[in-house]
């Protein structure tokens, strides 16, 4: 393994997404990008048991208990230091103020833009500088 393969392998992926076919290509995506999965919430419930495990979680708006998307990204930004990306088909939907939540990709994101996000928010937590991908919008 190389030296990015193994800074890689020590960031933690949380996937907050209720479409089980969903959550499980992204599942794929982040393994095949060299990141461990630490589990997959549908719900905020889920979210807060899995929140003590993640260093990066990719968090969908719509969830099995509604629209809690924002609430939880905030939760696992401001208790947890989680670097957090909302990923959504409903951009429109986040209206709330996400000050540390770091961005937002829309769905479909391609499996590219999602590696590359993940490269990105593993470079932030470093305290690295870089350029967000090409599709992702940063949060100021």
């Amino acid at each position: 393994m190389n030296d990015c393969g193994r800074r890689w392998a020590l960031e933690k992926i949380l996937i907050v997404e209720d479409d089980a076919l969903i959550a499980a290509d992204v599942q794929d995506i982040v393994a095949s990008s060299g990141y461990e999965v630490v589990g997959i919430a549908d719900s905020f419930e889920s979210a807060q048991r899995l929140a003590p495990f993640a260093t990066i979680a990719l968090v969908d708006v719509n969830l099995r208990d509604g629209a809690t998307g924002p609430m939880i990204a905030q939760y696992l930004a401001n208790d947890f230091g989680v670097a957090v990306v909302m990923v959504t088909a409903n951009p429109e939907m986040i209206v709330t103020d996400l000050s540390k939540v770091i961005g937002l990709i829309s769905k479909p994101a391609h499996p590219q833009l999602i590696g590359s996000v993940l490269q990105y928010l593993t470079t932030i937590r470093e305290g690295g500088r870089g350029s967000p991908p090409e599709g992702m919008r940063v949060f100021a």
